[in-house]
């Protein structure tokens, strides 16, 4: 629109220049009645066509005004719609870390979190989630990140909850061998925590756990399900004092340096007590 009004007041100027140039022509004479009109005249075309010019340009600040504010408008509602979008692609992110736990269980229920704080006075590695019971979370249920069992629901208020890891000595489920289906306790230890490391206690004598397997939760007591992850055996240790004996076990999760995690909110064996060790 502003280009067709600048070529209008052109066309308009030039016609303008014309005229006077050929009313020039046909008023030679100095101080001629005509050449006294003529300048007159001209003083009023130019004014003319100043006014016109001013005008339009006028309207077209306007107008240029106009679109300025459509185009903040619809910039604004870009960038909500670039929001909305970076925050549905991140939860579609943070779901689908627990796509294949959730495909192969389908009574879980869980709801995805991020780790929006740690406890820096916690040997054990603590954190604290951004969901809580007003998200379905209480108080015992099991917490996993994308590679295996990261800890438990410790206490939890409507909008967040506390987590203690996997190394921490307070947490007890109910742990089996894969591979030779011998089972024992998971529980923590101030001396392999600084080593990322945790134990189960409480095998049989007889047991024939190995270097290298793997071991999961055996959901007999009710509060984790049965077959999570939890990690790999380093060593078989026997304890002379109680005649006892434990596997050293990497956690699969890495709970020191966890972002983000999920709460096991609800499943089919929940709240079923089985044999528990």
């Amino acid at each position: 629109m502003r280009d067709r009004l600048k070529s209008k007041n052109l066309k308009a100027l030039i016609i303008t220049l014309i005229i006077i140039a050929v009313l020039s022509v046909l008023s030679s004479g100095e101080g001629s009645p005509v050449s006294s009109a003529l300048n007159a005249a001209s003083k009023g075309l130019f004014r003319l066509s100043a006014a016109a010019t001013a005008s339009a340009d006028s309207a077209d600040l306007e107008q240029l005004k106009a679109e300025n504010a459509e185009l903040k408008a619809e910039n604004a509602r870009l960038r909500q719609e670039l929001s909305d979008y970076i925050d549905i692609k991140a939860e579609n992110e943070r779901l689908w870390q627990y796509y294949e736990l959730k495909k192969a269980n389908p009574s879980y229920k869980i709801v995805p979190a991020n780790v929006i704080r740690r406890d820096p006075n916690d040997d054990f590695y603590s954190f604290t989630l951004d969901i809580g019971t007003a998200d379905g979370v209480s108080e015992g249920a099991p917490v996993v990140g994308a590679n295996g069992l990261a800890g438990w629901v410790f206490k939890a208020d409507a909008a967040t909850c506390m987590v203690k890891t996997v190394l921490s000595p307070d947490t007890k489920a109910t742990a089996r061998d894969k591979q030779s289906g011998d089972t024992g306790i998971l529980s923590g230890s101030a001396t392999l925590c600084y080593q990322n490391l945790t134990a189960v206690g409480k095998l049989a004598e007889n047991n024939t756990v190995k270097e290298g397997d793997v071991i999961v939760t055996a959901g007999t007591g009710g509060v984790y399900p049965e077959g999570l992850l939890i990690g790999e055996v380093k060593s078989i240790e026997f304890n002379s004092y109680d005649a006892s004996r434990s596997a050293v076990i990497k956690p699969y999760e890495d709970v020191k340096n966890l972002t983000a995690a999920a709460v096991i909110t609800d499943f089919d064996s929940k709240g079923r007590i089985g044999n528990e060790n």
